[in-house]
């Protein structure tokens, strides 16, 4: 009785039973092959009372579910007792059998009875497909013969109130069109399930699945299991040791430890003392088995997120911990020393730690202390990095004064072939992971800049640059779970020639799901764009109506120059605008910027912009669905930021100036009320303060506006300027 060649596809349920059985009755070897387009049948005695319980078969060219030719197994559910297989119920309407792996349990919380309904007694089929529609379950002699386990169920015909389980073993080769009947066993306790290969062989215990090692965090509820068959029943035994050492102690319920006699050791609430090396002993009357290599459970501490942060001054850092299994108190430490409750800081004694206005001097290591009466453990470091403001850009600070929920400026120097370089969000902290062939500062590539024409971003301005046709050319960023139906996203795109169709700059979710990308399209006969042109556009899911196909927008962004685009989604209305200051490249003719606006709920294009979770994980420069990267996106991309807004086209209008090293006015505007002066200048800028109108200016990096002073015959005069850069 040694079958652990099998054992590598046991389930889950099969492990958190225990293997608890009764009295198998085994049928022994049948090896009976019935071929294909064959009239015969293949009946067999589940329970060995005399009376045959299910038949094996294919079906004929007229039988009236077009399953043609399709092997099935039926069940006899008037003969006394019931039969029927245990199956899923298919889109299509019939009942279809998985390949049921060796070791799974199966009993009444594995599959569904087969009703007894028309055509016929209960059927349920290996290989579905109803002629033109594959409704495929489980993987039956797809591209080779298939050998595995049905379940099967015997009950009463009084409401199932008495239920026995089986299996059958079957063979399914479909390149020969056999199917072979190997044997079957039948479970003699009502209510007790039968483990798929389980016969009533005599023997000391014998192991199919050792307990693996596993790693898990502190509060974690963990299982150590481990499959085995005897008979008579065996006994458990779980036994512990230090790692790296060789005497083990055996195991009692008691603690946070439960089931140390059963096949399924339970640690509730795991905690760093039980971090060890565990193996099990299993015995019965005819021989004793020790699982063998000890199973290593690594228990680590919690982990703080995100990590790393880096953040422009002013914004506000988020970081939580999640611990399973238990209720601790908080305690937040920034290098080490406890945080204090007030000012910029909220939620020092919780999950989430938030720390607004960030300056320069937040940045550092940031970790909890986590207690839950006698233990005590810190978690793992989230570190954190301020950007001082003076190093914003002039396009940076605009961008940032509007609110984006994420902002990468692809400024990373290191080497994305190196493998997992971040792309941070200097936002929001929704960082991200350049594939290994993309390009970037580190190749020497350029975004817009002062040299090409850009006096409003920084000297070094980088990009991003992605190459079509390969899956390792895209940055996966970290899901922004926006669940909004109103969203502006902006970047700039420098294409070296015409695009592909379909070509991607943004995908969100899968191809079958909830979904939504901004791509270039051509759609001939709409009467949008030139003929040749593939322009920007944009996917918007729409649960499967028509409205999934895509909106060419009539804009190609010119080549060779950089660009900047913006796409913004107002339910029921899209707005797709280039900027890009050469009004030859624009649509309609002799406009600028380029705009085009897309009017929900119209006879071409009838998108009504319903909420998208943009739940991602989200990819920039690919859509990762389509094989081979064939939607990959030719070219560069440059300061891409999301709002979770529909910004307005003044704000736009901002945005690209500032790029041109124009910004707008600033008024500073003072309220008095009492002895407190209220000082309030937008969003842009920073607050400077001097005792003399000539200065010399100090910079108040603390200050956001609204700005409150309290005056008074101790305080200095004092002048005040809002500085733009």
């Amino acid at each position: 009785m040694n079958r652990k060649q099998s054992a590598s596809l046991v389930s889950v349920s099969a492990l958190a039973a225990g293997m608890a059985q009764g009295a198998v009755s085994y049928s022994g070897l049948v090896n009976t092959t019935l071929p294909k387009n064959s009239t015969g049948t293949i009946p067999f005695d589940l329970n060995g009372d005399g009376t045959d319980d299910f038949t094996l078969g294919f079906d004929g060219l007229s039988n009236p579910n077009n399953n043609s030719n399709k092997p099935y197994i039926v069940g006899t559910p008037d003969s006394a007792p019931g039969s029927t297989p245990l199956a899923q119920l298919a889109s299509d309407g019939w009942y279809g059998l998985p390949v049921t792996p060796f070791g799974t349990l199966i009993n009444s919380s594995y599959l569904t009875p087969v009703p007894d309904t028309a055509p016929g007694p209960a059927r349920a089929y290996l290989n579905q497909d109803n002629n033109s529609t594959i409704y495929t379950i489980g993987t039956w002699g797809v591209n080779s013969p298939t050998e595995g386990y049905v379940g099967l169920e015997m009950y009463d015909n009084t409401g199932l109130s008495i239920t026995n389980f089986g299996w059958v073993r079957l063979i399914y080769n479909n390149n020969l069109g056999t199917l072979t009947l190997v044997d079957y066993a039948y479970e003699t306790t009502p209510g007790v399930g039968i483990v798929a290969g389980a016969t009533n062989e005599v023997g000391a215990p014998d192991i199919y699945v050792e307990p693996a090692s596993q790693t898990n965090g502190v509060g974690s509820a963990v299982q150590l299991s481990v499959l085995a068959l005897a008979n008579p029943a065996p006994t458990y035994r779980w036994r512990a040791a230090p790692i790296g050492g060789s005497t083990f102690t055996n195991l009692t319920d008691h603690g946070n430890i439960t089931n140390s006699a059963t096949a399924t050791l339970t640690i509730n609430g795991a905690v760093p003392a039980n971090t060890a090396q565990y193996q099990v002993v299993i015995s019965n009357t005819l021989g004793v088995v020790t699982s063998s290599p000890p199973a290593t459970l690594t228990v680590v501490a919690p982990v703080a997120a995100p990590t790393p942060q880096v953040l422009f001054g002013g914004l506000t850092a988020h970081f939580t911990v999640n611990v399973s299994g238990l209720s601790p108190t908080f305690k937040w430490q920034k290098n080490g020393v406890a945080l204090s409750e007030g000012g910029r800081i909220t939620g020092s004694t919780a999950a989430n730690l938030q720390i607004s206005n960030l300056q320069t001097t937040d940045s550092a290591n940031y970790a909890v202390v986590l207690t839950s009466g006698s233990l005590s453990v810190t978690s793992s470091v989230s570190s954190l990095t301020v950007l001082p403001v003076t190093s914003e850009s002039a396009y940076d600070a605009v961008v940032l004064a509007a609110g984006p929920v994420a902002y990468y400026r692809f400024a990373e120097s290191g080497n994305p072939a190196a493998n997992n370089l971040i792309a941070l969000d200097n936002a929001g902290a929704y960082n991200g992971v350049y594939g290994i062939d993309v390009t970037n500062a580190y190749d020497g590539e350029v975004g817009p800049c002062p040299t090409n024409g850009f006096p409003g971003f920084a000297v070094n301005n980088a990009a991003a640059l992605f190459t079509p046709g390969d899956t390792n050319s895209e940055i996966t960023v970290a899901p922004w779970n926006l669940n909004t139906d109103t969203v502006t996203f902006t970047f700039w795109v420098n294409p070296p020639a015409i695009q592909n169709y379909s070509s991607t700059i943004l995908w969100s979710g899968t191809n079958s799901s909830t979904f939504a990308g901004i791509n270039y399209y051509y759609k001939s006969g709409t009467g949008e764009g030139l003929f040749g042109n593939v322009d920007l556009g944009y996917t918007w899911n729409e649960n499967g109506s028509p409205a999934d196909v895509a909106w060419d927008s009539g804009i190609m962004p010119p080549v060779g120059v950089w660009s900047m685009v913006a796409m913004q989604i107002n339910p029921p209305n899209t707005i797709l605008t280039v900027f890009n200051g050469d009004e030859a490249d624009t649509w309609p003719p002799g406009t600028f910027p380029a705009s085009n606006l897309y009017p929900g709920n119209n006879g071409l294009f009838p998108f009504t912009n319903q909420v998208m979770a943009f739940a991602g994980p989200e990819t920039i420069g690919n859509n990762p669905n389509v094989p081979g990267g064939a939607q990959g996106f030719n070219g560069a991309i440059a300061n891409m930021a999301v709002f979770n807004q529909a910004l307005t086209t003044s704000q736009l209008e901002t945005l690209y100036n500032a790029a041109l090293g124009v910004l707008p006015p600033v008024s500073l505007q003072v309220t008095a009320s009492g002895n407190q002066v209220q000082l309030s200048w937008g969003t842009l800028g920073l607050l400077e303060v001097a005792t003399n109108v000539t200065g010399p200016w100090t910079t108040n990096t603390l200050a956001t506006s609204p700005y409150t002073v309290t005056v008074g015959p101790t305080n200095p005069r004092q002048f005040y300027r809002v500085l733009v850069h």
